[in-house]
């Protein structure tokens, strides 16, 4: 099974992003690659325009790195902001990434700090080939950059990540990482929500 980011099955590069799911209060939206999740300092628009432009309200609360695709929460309306907020600031709000990995990788929790700031990212072997390792990421922090920063730290950069020292050596289409599923209780109706994109 090729991984969501690959080139026959996952979001191209710069496609349209498309609704995970809706209701008056919460939008879920599966960010393509290539497309930033806020205009850019040269004011390139990303999807929090794209979405202002056609909804009367959104509240951005988290964002992913232009080149990495997956979910992403947003609010429509005000009353649950403080909810979503305290959710991402207590890890109540789960997030589990897909990624592939240079080099061999064991699973387990990586614990080493992100800009001197804690951060704890679990760590499941989905398989190893070639040199690389699909892996499964939970974060139970959420610093920036944070599962790039703790791949490189333990020698096994995400594929394709210049920043961070991945191969470039034989370049894919994009960053090898995607925001694969989120858990959250919803804020108004109590309901779980598990979403996978």
């Amino acid at each position: 099974m090729p991984a969501p980011w690959s080139r026959s099955s996952g979001p191209s590069v710069a496609a349209d992003p498309r609704e995970v799911y809706r209701d008056r209060w919460l939008l879920v939206v599966d960010k393509p690659a290539g497309l930033p999740t806020q205009a850019t300092r040269t004011g390139e628009p990303g999807l929090y325009e794209q979405l202002c432009a056609t909804e009367p309200y959104v509240g951005l609360h988290h964002r992913l790195d232009r080149n990495v695709s997956g979910l992403v929460l947003l609010t429509l309306d005000r009353s649950v902001n403080a909810a979503i907020a305290e959710g991402f600031r207590a890890h109540t709000i789960r997030r589990t990434y897909r990624a592939t990995l240079e080099g061999e990788v064991a699973a387990g929790t990586w614990s080493w700090k992100v800009d001197g700031k804690p951060a704890r990212t679990e760590v499941t072997v989905l398989r190893q080939a070639s040199g690389q390792t699909e892996v499964e990421l939970r974060l139970h922090t959420g610093r920036k950059h944070q599962i790039r920063i703790h791949a490189a730290m333990n020698g096994t950069p995400v594929a394709g990540d210049m920043r961070y020292g991945g191969d470039l050596t034989q370049p894919g289409p994009r960053l090898a990482l995607h925001a694969w599923r989120l858990e959250l209780v919803h804020p108004v109706t109590g309901e779980p929500l598990v979403l996978t994109a």
